[in-house]
């Protein structure tokens, strides 16, 4: 099984990543930033190599996987012609945090990820996916796969991420998706 974390920047896909793998502890925690770290040097070939091993490391065996990135770009497509070869179950869950929201939150951060873009271009890029993200381009690219369950949360508070997780770990643990077919809240 695979769950799918997507989100813009700044929509707490990390935060909520860490908090759900302290509950999935058998499970391996893939984030493109963490291969950005290791692999890039702020350069567009760094960055393609980062991505690189970042596909190259998602399984198409039974392996538990928690993988975050945007969902978006070259990056997604990618990610979805890798996983179009898994046959095992996913989650696709999808933050629906408003761009507005995300600014705010970058305003606060310090960039410590290898990026080959200047990340004063931070705002067009936020609000260039704020359009994608509120729209149904992630749900019409994860729509056809059988044996997936697609989410989308909103914008989520400390209080709403622990009944998410709650709610999502009680699911793995208990049902599992074995009969799922195309299935989106």
């Amino acid at each position: 099984m695979k769950i799918l974390v997507f989100g813009n920047i700044g929509s707490g896909k990390t935060t909520f990543c860490k908090a759900l793998s302290e509950h999935l502890s058998d499970w391996e925690y893939l984030a493109i930033d963490d291969f950005r770290r290791t692999y890039g040097d702020n350069t567009f070939k760094g960055d393609s190599i980062a991505k690189s091993h970042f596909i190259k490391s998602i399984t198409h065996d039974d392996s538990l996987q928690l993988i975050e990135s945007s969902g978006f770009g070259r990056l997604g497509s990618s990610l979805a012609r890798r996983l179009q070869k898994y046959e095992g179950e996913l989650i696709v869950l999808v933050l629906l945090v408003k761009g507005d929201q995300c600014k705010q939150r970058l305003e606060s951060r310090e960039w410590d990820v290898p990026f080959p873009e200047n990340t004063t271009k931070g705002d067009a890029l936020v609000k260039k996916m704020d359009k994608l993200i509120f729209s149904n381009f992630l749900f019409e690219r994860w729509s056809t796969r059988e044996k997936t369950l697609f989410i989308q949360a909103p914008h989520i508070v400390p209080n709403d991420t622990l009944v998410l997780i709650s709610t999502l770990t009680s699911y793995i643990n208990t049902k599992g998706l074995a009969n799922l077919n195309n299935h989106f809240i």
